[in-house]
């Protein structure tokens, strides 16, 4: 996926600004780590940080579905980290991630801050998302890969006759 400037209307901004804030929640943060600090090597200044909300860890209910389709219901509690922060420019960046991490919640919501400045966006896009979406992808699938070479086929009477 490339970020097209063309088309950062407010509604394709929003989808993007969702697309992205997923993709920093759900990279791990070594490889969150490495791709910033890759990102940061060639540039002299960032915007200063005001913390509105500092990284703070609490329980989220986790909701179930039979089958995926029944009713919800209550499966447990799950650890999220949480941060908010502003920058010097007035644009805020969140952040909501899973486990007790307080540095990648602080990292991904200020990089939720600055991919929202225009003159940043497709750079940070093409340096910090896209090797972060491609890392996510190859994992998803060499896990994909691993389960199903240790796949069981049970044979039943209703199966063997179809």
């Amino acid at each position: 996926m490339r970020f097209d400037e063309t088309s950062a209307n407010s509604t394709n901004l929003t989808s993007m600004r969702a697309h992205w804030i997923s993709e920093l929640a759900h990279a791990m943060f070594s490889d969150l780590a490495d791709a910033v600090a890759d990102a940061v090597a060639g540039v002299e200044r960032w915007p200063e940080f005001t913390s509105i909300n500092s990284p703070e860890t609490g329980l989220i209910m986790v909701h179930g579905r039979m089958g995926g389709l029944g009713d919800p219901f209550p499966l447990g509690e799950s650890t999220v980290t949480r941060c908010t922060v502003q920058d010097d420019q007035g644009y805020m960046g969140l952040a909501y991630v899973l486990g007790d991490s307080l540095a990648h919640a602080e990292i991904a919501a200020k990089l939720d801050a600055l991919l929202q400045h225009p003159e940043w966006q497709s750079s940070l896009w093409d340096r910090i998302i896209v090797p972060l979406m491609i890392l996510r992808t190859d994992r998803e699938a060499q896990t994909k890969q691993e389960n199903q070479n240790s796949r069981v086929q049970f044979f039943t009477m209703e199966t063997m006759r179809s």
